[in-house]
């Protein structure tokens, strides 16, 4: 069963002493990637179970795993990352995650997706050995190491280091 958009309810009244099995595709509209560098997010697998714990809070267990689209750090082009985790959250019957219905429900998009955020990378390249152009028109990428002096400042080093000599 793949889950498009924004509801992904467990209704906390069918939960039996074995739990409820969560094995599911979910996708993610564009309303939840605003403002992340996720430029899209499909087809991830949600494996697991939702259950009440002996202090009767409700455990939800489940492994995470899909391939989320991000723009390579270098060239912004679209890269596929990969990305595999579990999530263990334990929450109480009082908790925002469970909407206040008659019928307790517990939507495990919004949990799914904070751990989801959690996994991106701050810089990403798909190919780290790949060699790109340096420099270009107007413009030239410089490392700390090498230093190129600006040809209007040429006169006064060499004043400085002249003075510096004597």
């Amino acid at each position: 069963m793949a889950l498009v958009g924004e509801e992904m309810y467990i209704d906390l009244a069918k939960i039996d002493e074995k739990g409820i099995v969560i094995d599911d595709v979910v996708s993610f509209n564009e309303d939840y990637l605003k403002n992340t560098p996720i430029q899209k997010l499909d087809n991830v697998k949600v494996k697991g179970r939702a259950y009440y714990s002996v202090t009767n809070e409700i455990v939800f267990d489940c492994n995470v795993e899909g391939e989320m689209t991000l723009l390579d750090a270098m060239d912004l082009e679209p890269v596929l990352y990969p990305f595999k985790f579990e999530i263990s959250e334990v929450l109480s019957e009082n908790d925002d995650e469970i909407s206040k219905k008659e019928l307790k429900t517990l939507d495990i998009m919004d949990i799914l997706w904070q751990n989801i955020v959690l996994e991106v990378p701050i810089s990403y390249r798909a190919h780290p050995d790949k060699k790109y152009e340096m420099s270009g028109e107007g413009w030239e990428l410089v490392d700390g190491e090498r230093k190129k002096i600006d040809p209007r400042l040429a006169p006064l080093i060499e004043l400085l280091e002249k003075e510096g000599k004597e």
